[in-house]
């Protein structure tokens, strides 16, 4: 623990956590410290500067003047003698909290250094005019300025993490030159197969951000001629793809304008009265927001987590004082857990369920009317499930305190301090519903899905709610689509060269001569695709990887393919809260504290059994009632 890395990370966790959980870092390093003063146990550069370092931590805490420039003049001690006794490793480390140390004004320092030096139980230096303290900062200055320079002239490697990049490439010339060529499929077909794979494990493994693996491999199949320009950009200009572009700029409006935070503070304020209570207005401010804000992270993330946070704070309720099972690890479960069930509720509910229609009709599946179908198949479901699940919380998590009447109170000052709906808010809400109608009614008026999204953007740009520079400076959107689109052209490519056919055929007629009938074939297919996202830190490259091969599996076992698209579909979303990274909102979720990391295995693996049993079990027999099957 005396590593300069293991320093630096609690001063940046100090600097970066509530003042509770900053404090509680302080305490505990400052013990430490004092405690290898002593046991005599360290040199002595080391122990002067620990012990000035816990003195002034501890100082700070005792008269309650905390401050970032106070636990930097500490930090910055304990980190000297660390770097003095072990020579010039981490010296950019060293040479950031030298430069905190440096700007301090000196009469500060002073204080701050000799309130470290008595507070160790070490006697006052016997000089005058503090010397040794300013040597001690001026050291700090020069250390951190050579360091910097030393940094500068020897820039480390910046391109792609090697490993990784090794590992996706070894992946790919694996398949295509180690493994034969099966009978049938051509050596295009079988490159374009190690390719794909190759892309979806840089994807996984991040050798590079998912846009520039994309075009990596865009440029390795362009040389090889595995593909033509065509056929590698052939999906940008594929409708789904510009929906799911679209839904950002839609979610970027919620946000711009407040208008979800408003209606999720007006639920808590109606119902927040009880733990319980809370729980269910928020999963139904979510369930209602999924219907016109298409992110499921954006949503979780950005609007839901901070409400959860704040209302768990006002009940009392910090992983910093010991009170996270108060009211916030139930509340952050019951919000966490209900993102599955809302993203699976509505068609634009998540971007990933625009993209699982899309790759089924690429199979020939094609899903008609597809807003009121999804949401035929989905309804019912979905909504028992989002009925159990603070039920479900509440009696594996639950919360130490039942009534929270600070919740309404909290809510109701937040609202306060928004004011009235805005302009932009009203025209927002308006806009959403009108796209609301127009989707659920796009056979009827003969306006397509992509047709309305163009309508609501072109609204709002012209009513100013939302100007183009929001727009452009969504990074995420136009990340998303760039390698959206290649992944899925890849895709289409697969399918088109007979790899889908190959695979489908290979799989079922080892599943068929096992004796495994149309059922059992369709629970084991499932939970295989399910279970494997244990694998995968993106719910997108899931899906773009098994989402295609599986629904082939599955028909040619014996299960409708309408069945087919919407069970592998609706797992798509169950699967994002199995791990802390298994979607974009959870590792927001699990950074918060309020739940263990065992724990969140744990639930990850309960919910999941619990969403499949009622998935299969509820939605089956309503699957059955609109004749699915």
């Amino acid at each position: 623990w005396l590593k300069p890395f293991w320093l630096r990370e609690a001063w940046l966790g100090a600097v970066a956590a509530p003042p509770g959980a900053a404090m509680e870092t302080l305490t505990f390093l400052s013990s430490s410290a004092a405690g290898a003063n002593n046991a005599h146990r360290t040199p002595p550069p080391l122990r002067g500067s620990f012990a000035a370092g816990a003195g002034a931590l501890g100082g700070a805490k005792l008269s309650g003047g905390f401050s970032a420039a106070s636990a930097a003049a500490g930090i910055v001690s304990v980190s000297l003698g660390a770097a003095l006794a072990r020579g010039r490793r981490r010296t950019q480390s060293i040479a950031t909290i030298g430069r905190e140390t440096k700007a301090l004004p000196r009469n500060q320092f002073n204080t701050i250094a000799n309130l470290a030096w008595g507070g160790a139980g070490f006697q006052q230096p016997q000089h005058s005019g503090h010397r040794s303290f300013g040597f001690l900062r001026k050291l700090l200055g020069r250390r951190a300025e050579g360091s910097a320079a030393a940094a500068k002239e020897k820039p480390g490697w910046q391109g792609a993490k090697l490993k990784p990049l090794a590992i996706s490439v070894g992946i790919g010339l694996l398949i295509r030159f180690l493994i034969p060529i099966p009978a049938g499929l051509t050596p295009q077909a079988w490159s374009t197969l190690a390719l794909f794979v190759a892309t979806v494990a840089g994807i996984v493994t991040g050798p590079l951000p998912p846009p520039g693996v994309a075009f990596c491999a865009l440029s390795v199949g362009l040389l090889s001629g595995t593909l033509t320009f065509a056929e590698g950009i052939s999906a940008f200009t594929d409708e789904v793809l510009w929906l799911v572009l679209l839904a950002f700029f839609f979610t970027k409006g919620f946000s711009k304008t407040g208008l979800g935070d408003r209606i999720a503070l007006n639920l808590v304020k109606a119902v927040g009265n009880t733990t319980l209570g809370l729980a269910y207005g928020l999963n139904l401010a979510e369930g209602a927001l999924a219907c016109g804000m298409p992110s499921s992270a954006a949503r979780a993330a950005g609007v839901f987590y901070p409400l959860v946070l704040s209302v768990a704070k006002a009940s009392g309720s910090d992983p910093a004082n010991g009170t996270e099972r108060k009211t916030g690890a139930f509340l952050i479960q019951s919000s966490f857990q209900a993102t599955g069930n809302s993203s699976s509720l509505w068609l634009y509910g998540a971007a990933q369920n625009l993209l699982a229609l899309r790759l089924a009709a690429q199979c020939g599946y094609v899903i008609p009317s597809p807003f009121i179908s999804w949401l035929k198949a989905s309804c019912v479901p979905a909504l028992v499930a989002m009925a159990l699940t603070p039920l479900l919380v509440f009696w594996v998590m639950p919360p130490e305190v039942k009534e929270t009447p600070e919740a309404p109170k909290e809510a109701e000052r937040k609202l306060k301090e928004m004011g009235p709906m805005s302009r932009d808010e009203a025209i927002l809400g308006a806009t959403v519903a009108g796209m609301l109608v127009l989707w659920a009614g796009s056979t009827a008026f003969g306006i397509p899905s992509v047709t309305t999204a163009i309508l609501g953007l072109s609204t709002l740009l012209v009513t100013g709610t939302l100007k183009w520079d929001d727009c452009a400076g969504e990074k995420g959107a136009w990340t998303t689509m760039t390698w959206f689109a290649i992944l899925v052209s890849m895709s289409a490519m697969l399918n088109k060269r007979g790899i889908v056919s190959w695979l489908a055929n290979t799989i079922s007629g080892a599943i068929t001569g096992a004796g495994l009938s149309a059922v059992p074939a369709f629970f084991l297919l499932l939970g295989i695709y399910t279970f494997s996202h244990y694998g995968f830190a993106s719910q997108v490259a899931h899906l773009s990887a098994l989402y295609v091969p599986f629904i082939a599996m599955m028909v040619k076992t014996g299960t409708p393919p309408t069945v087919a698209v919407f069970a592998l579909a609706f797992a798509s979303n169950l699967f994002g809260s199995l791990t802390p990274y298994a979607s974009a909102q959870a590792p927001v979720f699990y950074g918060g504290g309020y739940v263990t990391l065992k724990d969140w295995y744990k639930l990850g693996l309960i919910f999941m059994l619990f969403n499949l049993v009622v998935w299969i079990g509820v939605g089956s027999l309503w699957w059955k009632v609109l004749g699915f099957y």
